[in-house]
């Protein structure tokens, strides 16, 4: 069995508390910096989210608890809600929240019933979202009930229970609006479940500013340039906490998604090692709906290797029974960089010459020098390079750590921004440095 904490409810009392973290997204996954963030029916929880959308709440109570999200945005309140559960001294993780304008969201709900019509107690009902899925339980009718939903939208809905095959539906939430969907669920037979396909590692090394800043200008910024170099472009993920050196690290997985009657969630590993990769279990997704994990441990070190594998579970995994964990998946390995800085030019330097200047970063294979005439953001591209597929003298290989810029001419008195990029040959590991703003005299 993975490790129990990660798999098996709790039933604490009133003073066991654990942590949540996870990310509060629009309905298109892009992250909501400050939001209020607390747990329903406790005073002591409560957090905000970082710039990326990320957020980390304490003292939650040892339960299955409703956590809340509120922000105003450009006057308009928006909201939203999901469900964790919550271990006495464990981080649940991966508790995302959607939220959508509280005038445009909608509410699923109905039934989760077995074959002979009776109600299944416990039931999760997981509604797919930007990020991953937002759920609910049943009672001990069967009934279950997912609000704030941000309406307009097409819904995979999945209801799950052990012992139980899945049941998949789609349902279209209509603002203001109700719409009941419900399932009936067959008896489970042990049935085996595909061993997942196509694990990948990205590993990012980030600058510490995006730890301390709540700005939604800066946070859609840093997102927008690590989008420009995402294959498959994905929302930020949750965080469990932040190292205090001057950077922070994220290791992204992705693999394929295969839809399976008969699966629970997903089991994650990780070692230094490979004995350590055997037995270190460090997350359980409960999500038959999930292709995507972010492992934001602050543990993770640069310039240190990490073995990543994963398994599926089925439906049977809680009972102990032979054949309910598939084969491992291939293994994939991450050695995230050391941070990387720009030197020169200085913050609001006034330069006659642009020469850019940056620490060197151990592994890497090449720099990539971005300059930008406006602000970074989705919608503006880097004024140089013009064409990131054939960088030019932009693409700078190690050791080398400067660049004297000859790209296009640099208007006088307006305002540039600096950004280099370490890569490996791959793209697999990769860092960005802070963004510098300055000017041509």
């Amino acid at each position: 069995m993975l490790c129990a904490a990660l798999f098996v409810a709790g039933c604490g009392g009133e003073n066991k508390v654990g942590v949540v973290s996870g990310t509060i997204t629009d309905i298109e996954g892009e992250p909501v910096a400050n939001a209020e963030v607390f747990a329903a029916n406790s005073v002591n929880s409560q957090t905000r989210s970082l710039h990326n959308g990320t957020y980390y709440l304490t003292n939650v109570p040892d339960r299955f608890t409703i956590i809340r999200a509120r922000a105003v945005i450009n006057g308009v309140e928006y909201t939203g809600q999901n469900v964790a559960q919550v271990f006495e001294n464990e981080q649940s993780k991966n508790v995302n929240i959607m939220i959508a304008p509280v005038n445009r969201q909608g509410t699923i709900e109905g039934f989760v019933r077995d074959a002979f019509g009776s109600g299944i107690e416990g039931a999760r009902v997981f509604a797919g979202g930007a990020l991953s899925s937002a759920f609910a339980l049943t009672d001990r009718r069967g009934f279950y009930r997912i609000a704030g939903l941000p309406a307009g939208y097409e819904y995979p809905i999945v209801a799950s229970a052990p012992d139980f095959e899945n049941d998949k539906r789609t349902a279209q939430v209509v603002a203001g609006q109700t719409t009941v969907i419900s399932f009936t669920l067959n008896r489970s037979v042990n049935r085996p479940v595909q061993t997942p396909l196509n694990l990948s590692a990205t590993a990012w090394t980030m600058p510490r500013v995006l730890t301390a800043t709540r700005s939604p200008r800066e946070r859609d910024a840093y997102n927008a340039i690590r989008a420009l170099f995402d294959e498959k472009p994905r929302p930020r993920r949750p965080v469990a906490s932040r190292a205090t050196g001057d950077y922070w690290i994220e290791v992204d997985l992705s693999w394929e998604y295969q839809e399976q009657t008969s699966l629970l969630g997903y089991g994650i590993y990780r070692g230094r090692t490979i004995e350590e990769l055997n037995r270190n279990a460090i997350a359980f997704l409960r999500d038959p709906l999930a292709d995507f994990f972010a492992d934001l441990d602050p543990a993770l070190q640069p310039n240190v290797s990490y073995f990543y594998e994963m398994v599926a579970l089925n439906t049977d995994y809680l009972n102990d029974l032979p054949g309910t964990v598939s084969g491992r998946s291939n293994r994939v390995s991450a050695r995230p960089f050391a941070p990387i800085a720009l030197t020169r030019p200085f913050p609001n330097e006034i330069v006659d010459g642009l020469i850019l200047q940056w620490t060197p970063v151990p592994n890497a294979d090449y720099y990539l020098v971005l300059i930008y005439d406006r602000f970074p953001d989705y919608n503006v591209a880097p004024y140089y390079p013009a064409d990131l597929s054939n960088p030019g003298a932009a693409k700078v290989f190690a050791p080398a750590t400067s660049l004297v810029y000859t790209g296009p001419a640099l208007v006088s008195g307006r305002t540039y921004y600096a950004v280099v990029m370490a890569f490996t040959n791959d793209r697999n590991t990769r860092a960005i440095s802070q963004i510098v703003p300055f000017q041509v005299r």
